[in-house]
Formats: structure tokens, C-alpha cells, sequence
């Protein structure tokens, strides 16, 4: 591991080593740096600093799915002599080597502070089970012997080691560390809270008919900035998360593989930039999808996801959550951090102690037969509605009830800081995605590109520069977040990235850069992509593309969504946020202006030699053929209708294409070689054709365009594919 010593470790090494400051004792301790740097004694003796009676090691240890940097010591005591600087607190945590809970019996730690003739047991910590040990973590308040000479001695007692091992380094330390309060700093700390699957208009600051976040509300609404219309690039967890750690569009790290299912080596993320800049980076994921070995723990010293033993569909709640993140913070609070924490409770089933008998306290006169853990039996066409009015409200108050539950923990976590911590500290609330309940005849995420699905909350709150109870207007894209978070840290932002920095525009100094927002659906099934802009929301289904459902679940979820969706879908968000109106015949200049957002996008991530008819009008019909030096191995539809034809014989294509506002065609796959001949006629008159090299060609009115991606929109190397991702998300029903 990379060791960067601190500025207070050096200036109180420097000290020692000159004689200077009086007895040259050290005001800080940082146990993983210290011993990083070698900046320890062994053996008897005294005087100021690190002394152990065996020489420690450095080594990463996960325990209950939580991974630390820590310092491996016997269980001989050890100790650090220095002064307490003012306002000084002690953290320190502990847990021993896990091949050791096969004979030992009980594990306890403990450290006592000497200044003179005093001595106090700061703390005494002991597993609560052998079975299932976690890490054990104390605070301690030092400030009593502020500018005192202190001496603490950390113990550690297990029973049942045997005596050959008594001398061996099985004690893992870590974090441990005396900090104090910063002199105030330019660069924040940084909290990113990201809730798994929460729908932003079901929040109480987006104006939701219930209460269902009052601490969201208090603490980021009411205290910060509320964005109203902010976007994910994908409508499950997986495209989403990677596409705002890397502030890319998914389809560009995943490719056309939806089974990739992680962060590919070499792509920068967020918190390996954090990393650099020298934060304290803590990443606690409740979602067992993302996990170390897909990617996810990249660039975090501290990381934690369920542990892969346990694949079941229950995961761990904000109180499990807080219970690990809350001692980070503690021992982490005086440093710059980055800390990211993903909730998972809106996600179902829809359960948690506040909800008696399967009854939400939003709805406790339901009187039919469902709770929340019916929901995935519902999707999978197992369970069927008896009374779909009263059974689509029950299901809906219970996942208010969750959002209810986890608004508690997000109000512990945020609470927890400490008035001067919380003053420069940047608070960033969203989702990674929302839920459908039905609105469109479907339940869960993952399918569809509708508001409930990737419109998400967005809250920030940093006092002092972002103004609070402010609401600002206009589309943001989730791919935005990181850029905004390490301008604010003080970062550059890596050249790969495609968001933009929001800060300007969340401390009212510019009004927010208008930037359309595109999504892409990522899950098994045709493509879907969508476009928004300025109220206005384009979504397209390439519903023409041979599909072949794997199973009889694939096969429903197919069947569902040739029933609710439209080849081209139009919506005025305006006044149609519900999406029940849509405007394509309408407004076919609307289509005009915003398929152009999809159409680059996926220009960066579909292979293949591009043949697209443009321009033309209501009615007509393209027709021709192109003749390759070199036959494709297969052609695709590109939003193609149900009207439109297209015959591959060889090396030679023809195609027969209907007018309307949308830009369509199709891919043609494999080495094909050069366009030999290309021809076209309009309702019978030539019709321009247009050949580009790496981009497409303008067409300035009707004509067939045809152009091959340039190199540099190749994507990045797709990740392997997982088996235990792929298990992980089987049991929660993501994949059948």
C-alpha cells in the first residue's frame, strides 16, 4: 500500500530528531502512517513516540465484509508517549486475526492513559459473539490533558490463544489515532449519501402528499439546496453507480454487455481521485452488488459491502449501516474525508421493524392479503393482484414506510457531526435510480427509462456557500456529481470525464449550464434510450431488434414492455410529468431536437458501419442499396418500424425506409471493407447520399448518411464477467 505521511507526523519526526519544542514530543497519532514510515522503537525503554516488543505489520483485514488498513501486533502491550494537543480525541479499533476465532474463546482491548502518578482505563471492549465478530471501535475524549505528557498503553487479552502464538503478530490495530480540530481549511470534507432505488417525487421536499423524510427535509431542504430535476444515466444499480463514480455514460464502460457488471481496470473513479488528493476515503455500500471484486471498493482505504457468504435478498438496514459507518466518522471527523454511503432500504422487500404485521402505518386499514415481501412475486407474475386499487396502495405505503425508515438513519448520520465538522463539510443526498409502483403497469427498476425509474433527488448542502432553502431548476445529469465534488476539493478533473461542475450553479455565483441529460437502460432486452431537455423528454425503444427471452421471466418482462411502450415516445414533463400523453405526432419537431442527444451518444458505444435515413418527411419512402467490398457478419435495426425493411444477400443490402421526424437505419457488423456503390431514390427521384469518416456527415435536409465511428470512440475494456456479482444479483431477482 501507498503510505503518504502526514504534515504533523513529519514536523513532530523533525522535532524529535533537532532536540527543539521542548522535550520534542509528538501531538499526533497515526498508527497505519507511523508504522508505514517505520517511525517506531521495539524492545524495553521509554521516551516519546511508537515502541512495541515485537516489530508490527501492515496488512489489510476484512472482517464482516468491512476492509481496513491495520497495523498487525502480538498481544503484548504496546504504547505512544507525546503531548495532547487541545481538543484531542483518541480513536482506536481492533478485531483479531480471523483464523484465530477457531480456538480462541473471547477477545477483548483496552487502552489506559498515565500522565504522572494518574492512570484511567479509557475503555474496555468485547465480541458479543464468536460466531460472527466484528470490528471493535472506541472514542475517547483526551482533551483533559491537553499540553500534558501522556503516555497510553493498548492491551489486548485473548483467551484460548495457544502458547506458541502468544508472541505472534495476531492483533490487527486499526484506524487508530489522536486528532484534533483543524485550523480552518479552504477544501471541504465531503459526504456523499446515495439511497438505493428512492423515487424523488415521494420525498416531502419534492412535495410528496406524505411526510415522508423529515430529516431530509430538515437537514439538506431546509439547510441547503434542492435540485429539481435531476437524472441518473441508468435504471438500476449497477450502469448507474459506475456511470456517476466514473462520470461516464455507462454504455461507454460496459459496452452492449449487460453482464459486465463492474468498474474495468484503468477507468478513473471518484474516490481513487479523492484518494489522491489526500482524503480519508471510506466507501460503505449496503447493496451486495457492489462489492470488491467487482470494482467497487476501488480508490476507499476503509470499504464495506455484505459479505459474499450471505446471497440472500435481505441485506443490511440504515441502523446495520450506521452501526459501521458512524465509527469511521468518528475516527476520521478531523481529517479531510471522503465519505460515501449507500442505503439500501427503499429497495424491497419492502420491510423493516416500523412496519407491524405487514401493515404501513401510511395504510393499516389494508385489508387484502399482500405485504412487502410480496413485491418480487408481483414482478415475477407469481403473485397476482385481487383488488389491484387497494393492493397498488398497500404496496405504495410500504415503500414510503422504507423511505420513512431510512430517513431516520440518514438524520443519525448527518446529526453525528459535530457542529465545527458539519460547518466545512459538503453534503451531497441522491439515488441511484427510483421505482416504478405501477405507474406503467410494472413494478421494480431496471426496464423502463420513465420519470419514476431515473428521475432522482439531488440535495446539497455545504453552509456557508451553498444557500439554503434554495431550489434550482433545470436538468442535471448524475455523470455531473464527481466533477462537482473534486472542484470543490480542490482537484483537477481527469480529462475521461463527461460531467461538468455543478458547484457554480449550487452557490448561485452562474446560473446552471444547460446540458441535455441521457439515459440507456442497460438490463437484458432491446435497447432503450432517452433525452431530456428543458421540461422535455424523448424515449426510444428499439423494439425491431431480434430477441429471444431466455426463460418464461425474460419472456413476461418482454411481453410487458411491447404492451406499455412506444417505438417513440414523446412527453411535456411540464405538463405531463406522470408521462400518460404522448407527443410525438404533435410535436415532430420536438422529436427533431432532442433525438440528436441519443444519436451522439450512442455514436461513442455501438459498433458497426452506420446506414441512417435523415430528413425525411411524413409519408415518403427511401429505398436503395449498398455494395461492400466484404459481406457483414450480421445487421442491426436502429429504431427501426414496423414497416421498414431491410435485406442482407452477401456483400450487397437493400432497404426500404418510411419518412418520419426520428432518425433511423441500421448497423452493419465486421470487417465489410469500403462502401463499393451506394444508391437511393426519394419517392422515385435520386435522393442525396452522404459518406463521413469518424463522425456523421451533415445532412442540411432528406438524404441517406453513411459513416463508420471514428477510433477514438472506442470504449473501454469491458470487465470480465463475475460469477459472484452474477450470483448476487440472481438473488435479488435481477436476473433470472
Amino acid at each position: 500500500m501507498r503510505i503518504v505521511p502526514s504534515p504533523l507526523l513529519l514536523c513532530a519526526l523533525l522535532l524529535a530528531l533537532a532536540g527543539c519544542g521542548g522535550r520534542g514530543l509528538p501531538e499526533d497519532l497515526f498508527l497505519q502512517e507511523a508504522v508505514g514510515v517505520k517511525q517506531f522503537a521495539v524492545g524495553a525503554g521509554g521516551g516519546p513516540g511508537l515502541r512495541f516488543v515485537r516489530a508490527p505489520e501492515l496488512l489489510d483485514l476484512t472482517y464482516d465484509g468491512q476492509r481496513r488498513a491495520t497495523v498487525l501486533t502480538s498481544v503484548d502491550p504496546w504504547r505512544w508517549t507525546g503531548r495532547i494537543p487541545p481538543g484531542a480525541e483518541l480513536h482506536a479499533g481492533v478485531q483479531i486475526l480471523p483464523e484465530g476465532w477457531g480456538v480462541i474463546q473471547s477477545f477483548r482491548a483496552w487502552v489506559v492513559a498515565r500522565s504522572g502518578r494518574e492512570r484511567e482505563v479509557l475503555d474496555v471492549v468485547q465480541t458479543a459473539n464468536r460466531r460472527h465478530p466484528y470490528w471493535l471501535d472506541l472514542t475517547a475524549d483526551l482533551s483533559r490533558w491537553a499540553g500534558e505528557e501522556v503516555t497510553l498503553e493498548f492491551s489486548a487479552s485473548v483467551d484460548g490463544l495457544p502458547p506458541e502464538h502468544r508472541h505472534s503478530n495476531v492483533v490487527a490495530w486499526g484506524p487508530v489515532r489522536i486528532s484534533s480540530a483543524p485550523a480552518e481549511r479552504d477544501r471541504p470534507n465531503i459526504l456523499l449519501i446515495v439511497v438505493d432505488t428512492l423515487r424523488f417525487d415521494h420525498l416531502t421536499p419534492y412535495g410528496y402528499r406524505r411526510d415522508t423524510s423529515p430529516h431530509i427535509e430538515r437537514l439538506l431542504a431546509q439547510s441547503g439546496t434542492v435540485v429539481e430535476e435531476a437524472y441518473a444515466q441508468a435504471p438500476w444499480t449497477l450502469p448507474s453507480v459506475i456511470s456517476f463514480l466514473t462520470s461516464r455514460s455507462p454504455g461507454e464502460i460496459l459496452g452492449d454487455d449487460s453482464k459486465a457488471y463492474g468498474l474495468p481496470p484503468g477507468v478513473e473513479t471518484l474516490a481513487g481521485v479523492m484518494a489522491d488528493l489526500g482524503y480519508e476515503t471510506g466507501g460503505f455500500f449496503a447493496n451486495r452488488t457492489l462489492h470488491e471484486g467487482n470494482g467497487f471498493a476501488r480508490g476507499f482505504k476503509t470499504f464495506f459491502s455484505p459479505p459474499k457468504s450471505n446471497t440472500s435478498v435481505t441485506f443490511p438496514d440504515g441502523g446495520d449501516l450506521n452501526a459501521r459507518v458512524l465509527p469511521w466518522l468518528e475516527a476520521h471527523r478531523n481529517a479531510p474525508f471522503f465519505l460515501y454511503v449507500h442505503y439500501m432500504d427503499p429497495h424491497d422487500p419492502y420491510v423493516n421493524p416500523e412496519i407491524a404485521g405487514g401493515r404501513s402505518p401510511y395504510f393499516p386499514e389494508y385489508k387484502g392479503k399482500l405485504d412487502g415481501t410480496d413485491v418480487h412475486g408481483i414482478n415475477m407474475g407469481q403473485i397476482a393482484l385481487e383488488n389491484p386499487k387497494e393492493d397498488v396502495a398497500q404496496i405504495t405505503a410500504l415503500y414510503d414506510s422504507e423511505i420513512r425508515y431510512v430517513d431516520r438513519f440518514i438524520g443519525e448520520l448527518i446529526d453525528s457531526l459535530p457542529p465545527r465538522v458539519l460547518a466545512n463539510t459538503l453534503i451531497v443526498l441522491t439515488a441511484d435510480h427510483g421505482e416504478e409502483l405501477y405507474d406503467h403497469g410494472g413494478w421494480k427498476h431496471g426496464f423502463s427509462l420513465y420519470e419514476d425509474q431515473i428521475h432522482v433527488p439531488f440535495l446539497a448542502r455545504w453552509d456557508g456557500r451553498i444557500p439554503a432553502g434554495r431550489r434550482i431548476s433545470g436538468t442535471v445529469r448524475l455523470l455531473d456529481l464527481a466533477p462537482t465534488l473534486v472542484k470543490a476539493a480542490g482537484g483537477k478533473v481527469p480529462p475521461s470525464w463527461q460531467g461538468i461542475d455543478l458547484m457554480p450553479a449550487l452557490t448561485g455565483a452562474a446560473d446552471l449550464p444547460r446540458r441535455p441529460a441521457f439515459a440507456q437502460h442497460m438490463m437484458t432486452g432491446p435497447l432503450r434510450a432517452a433525452a431530456v431537455l428543458d421540461r422535455r423528454k424523448l424515449i426510444l425503444f428499439n423494439d425491431q431488434t431480434p430477441f429471444a427471452p431466455a426463460n418464461r421471466y425474460d419472456e413476461r418482462f418482454w411481453t410487458l414492455d411491447l404492451g406499455r411502450m412506444q417505438r417513440v415516445e414523446l412527453y411535456d414533463l411540464a405538463k405531463d410529468p406522470r408521462e400518460r400523453s404522448n407527443q410525438v405526432a404533435a410535436r415532430p419537431g420536438e422529436v427533431e431536437r432532442l433525438q440528436p442527444v441519443i444519436h451522439r451518444q450512442l455514436d461513442r458505444q455501438l459498433p458497426g458501419l452506420r446506414v441512417f435515413a435523415s430528413g425525411l418527411a411524413l409519408g415518403t419512402r427511401l429505398r436503395g442499396s449498398l455494395t461492400l467490398d466484404r459481406p457483414p457478419t450480421e445487421w442491426l435495426p436502429y429504431f427501426l418500424g414496423a414497416d421498414d425493411r431491410v435485406e442482407l444477400a452477401g456483400a450487397r443490402v437493400s432497404f426500404d425506409l418510411g419518412g418520419e421526424a426520428l432518425e433511423k437505419g441500421f448497423l452493419l457488423l465486421g470487417d465489410v471493407g469500403r462502401v463499393q456503390r451506394a444508391e437511393a431514390d426519394l419517392d422515385g427521384a435520386p435522393a442525396r447520399v452522404l459518406l463521413g469518416a469518424g463522425s456523421p456527415p451533415p445532412s442540411g435536409g432528406p438524404a441517406l448518411k453513411i459513416w463508420t465511428p471514428g477510433q477514438e470512440r472506442k470504449n473501454a475494456p469491458a470487465q470480465p464477467r463475475d460469477p459472484e456479482t452474477e450470483k448476487r444479483l440472481r438473488a435479488l431477482g435481477y436476473i433470472q
